[in-house]
């Protein structure tokens, strides 16, 4: 792999980009745009597969077919996360898995590290670290309301996730669980006071912070932590650099989370966003789509860093971070790929034996749900 030193300013950019696009593979003008960017990751979803064949050659190409290998991610979470279902089977979401407690969480990483690997992907946008609060639109995919339990499940999962050689990415910092809207469609407003946020949001970030490769920031307003000014915490100065970077200082890379979403283009999306994302302190800028935005988005950072020795200082550093995460990386073929879909299968079928015993369980002794719910467990509230 290149020596950042020695690439140029474009290839450098470039590397600043998480991008995705429709269909099954990319189409002619997707093609054009990829290999003029060269992004340093594709981001795929269940509109990208077809089947597992297809999913491991489109997967390949990304990482075989470029001088700078990419990072090829998805967010596998399970339930109504679950990207992979028509490759394997249906998992359980993260949320059920956490409810048999640390051995099952376990079992259920394993499972997503297998399929990952079996399908080609080197990164993973999961756990998910926000707390379950009431009402919250992230309640489904959640760990727990408690923040020492959400930190405890949370690293055994990045634990057997990264034993397979697969980088973690935990979201959405600061911390969606008070979350009433879905960022998908608007800007959430996250109304809790600065010391609610860091002693319980926060937390589970920072007891991963030198255990994990990766962040993803998340599309929330906190006004507590931030400007005034409505914004999502991902383009945030005061909480990429300030707080994530600088106050509690995570070495690895910083990547926001998709700026399709309507949190961000609520906002009016123009190229000089991507620059400010950038800026914000964010080493990798997602954007699920290939439209011609994102050429200009790219111009417009190749631009912004020729004009200032400042901005191509930070550029050198992300690049840097993110390079030294490749290396990390095994960019080896799989072999025996049709008997592991075989294994996951039966790993898949046990887990959800496993969850169809704990639910017949607690519907036989519900005071056992109720006991386990409460021994240490903090419920959160917003205010």
């Amino acid at each position: 792999m290149k020596d950042f030193r020695r690439l140029t300013l474009e290839e450098k950019v470039g590397q600043l980009f998480f991008l995705g696009f429709p269909g099954y593979g990319p189409d002619a003008n997707t093609r054009a745009l990829l290999d003029l960017i060269q992004p340093g990751g594709i981001v795929l979803a269940q509109r990208n597969i077809e089947n597992f064949d297809q999913l491991y050659r489109l997967t390949s190409r990304f990482v075989e077919g470029w001088a700078i290998p990419a990072l090829v991610g998805i967010a596998q979470e399970g339930g109504p996360v679950d990207r992979l279902k028509q490759v394997f089977a249906p998992i359980p979401s993260m949320r059920e898995a956490a409810e048999g407690g640390i051995t099952q969480v376990r079992l259920f990483a394993r499972i997503v590290a297998s399929e990952l690997e079996a399908a080609g992907f080197n990164t993973s946008f999961a756990p998910v670290l926000d707390l379950d609060t009431p009402d919250s639109v992230m309640r489904d995919r959640t760990l727990s309301a408690d923040p020492h339990e959400v930190s405890r499940l949370a690293a055994a999962f990045c634990q057997e996730i990264s034993q397979r050689g697969i980088l973690v990415c935990p979201k959405h910092f600061p911390g969606l669980g008070a979350a009433r809207m879905d960022p998908h469609f608007g800007l959430p407003k996250i109304d809790r006071p600065k010391r609610q946020l860091l002693q319980e949001d926060v937390l589970p970030f920072m007891d991963l912070l030198d255990d994990v490769p990766m962040m993803m920031a998340g599309h929330a307003h906190y006004p507590a932590l931030m400007e005034e000014r409505p914004m999502p915490a991902c383009l945030s100065p005061r909480v990429i650099d300030g707080l994530l970077r600088r106050k509690l200082g995570f070495q690895g890379v910083i990547v926001t989370d998709d700026f399709t979403m309507g949190a961000v283009n609520s906002m009016g999306l123009t190229p000089e966003l991507f620059l400010n994302g950038f800026e914000a302190g964010n080493d990798m800028l997602m954007f699920s789509q290939s439209t011609p935005l994102v050429e200009q988005a790219f111009r417009t950072i190749c631009r912004a860093v020729r004009r200032s020795a400042a901005l191509g200082a930070r550029l050198d550093q992300s690049i840097e971070r993110i390079l030294l995460l490749k290396r990390r990386i095994p960019f080896t073929p799989v072999r025996y790929r049709a008997q592991m879909r075989a294994r996951i299968l039966r790993q898949i079928a046990r887990l959800g034996k496993s969850i169809e015993i704990q639910r017949r369980s607690y519907a036989a002794f519900p005071l056992a749900k109720v006991a386990k719910e409460g021994s240490g467990v903090v419920r959160s509230t917003s205010k």
